[in-house]
């Protein structure tokens, strides 16, 4: 009989497995720019003022099968802060066993544990598999707002500008 998954918040010891699962979804996501250290991760998602926070699938044998990774913005309009859900991500063979759904059940404990009243994330145009899922627990695209990006040539030419 499998074990069952545990959600929880990521602790200090659950950094390399949190580390290895970030690595998975970068490079699912077609980067190859992953430079991320278990020391960064340490130093930026504990201490007094973290700047991240993970909601982790643990599976047997202690091992994290998935990461809801979260940070948060300060304050909006509201003088409220934001949540946002920076990757989802569960490893390729636990997927289809609802880990996911937990994960993002354990993040919405967590958004109302802290006072959010919802959080938001982006989601790759490409990736019609998770939008169906999305939508599936009760997820809307936001059509309010379109993502902007510049570029880093473009960046340089406009601060000489």
């Amino acid at each position: 009989m499998e074990k069952p998954v545990i959600i929880r918040e990521m602790q200090k010891a659950d950094i390399p497995e949190v580390l290895r699962l970030m690595e998975a979804i970068v490079v699912f996501e077609g980067d190859t720019d992953f430079s991320l250290t278990e020391n960064d991760l340490l130093k930026r998602g504990f201490g007094d003022r973290p700047e991240f926070g993970a909601i982790v699938a643990q599976g047997e044998k202690n091992q994290l099968i998935g990461i809801a990774v979260h940070y948060n913005i300060p304050f909006m309009h509201n003088h409220n802060p934001s949540l946002m859900l920076k990757w989802l991500y569960v490893d390729t063979n636990h997927r289809g066993k609802s880990v996911g759904r937990k994960l993002l059940s354990g993040l919405a404990k967590y958004a109302m544990k802290h006072g959010y009243k919802k959080f938001n994330w982006f989601v790759l145009g490409s990736n019609v598999e998770a939008q169906k899922f999305y939508q599936s627990i009760g997820a809307n695209p936001d059509n309010k707002w379109i993502r902007w990006t510049i570029t880093p040539d473009n960046m340089v030419q406009l601060s000489k500008e």
